[in-house]
């Protein structure tokens, strides 16, 4: 629709759909950075580096635009370890498994969320 249609529309059918096009991207955000994680388990890679860096943060900074609160979190600390990778060109591989396991923390938080924003929508 454009933009003289919406302005027709409910402000909250309008927040309601923003909200589910963005609880729709998240797995793809997800995706990014497990593609990134593949490629930094083979060594330092900057590219990889800062595709993992930049999909964390960006998730960490619109989650609470969206009420996702627990997504938070794990975003942060992803982030963070992202930021370093990408900020100093280090990596220590062993430092690979344990971003995998806060990846699997972040999609069941993305899970969660989900779940959430189907139960609110049958209410």
């Amino acid at each position: 629709m454009g933009p003289i249609a919406d302005e027709h529309r409910d402000p909250d059918d309008l927040i309601a759909e923003i909200t589910r096009e963005f609880c729709d991207g998240l797995q793809a955000r997800v995706e990014t950075m497990r593609s990134a994680l593949e490629r930094l388990s083979n060594g330092y890679d900057g590219e990889a580096a800062e595709a993992f860096y930049r999909a964390a943060h960006s998730l960490k900074g619109t989650a609470a635009s969206f009420e996702a609160d627990e997504l938070v979190g794990p975003a942060a600390e992803l982030s963070d370890v992202g930021l370093r990778w990408h900020e100093t060109g280090v990596l220590d591989t062993a430092e690979v498994p344990a971003a995998l396991v806060g990846l699997e923390r972040l999609q069941e938080a993305v899970a969660a969320y989900a779940a959430r924003l189907e139960g609110d929508a049958s209410r």
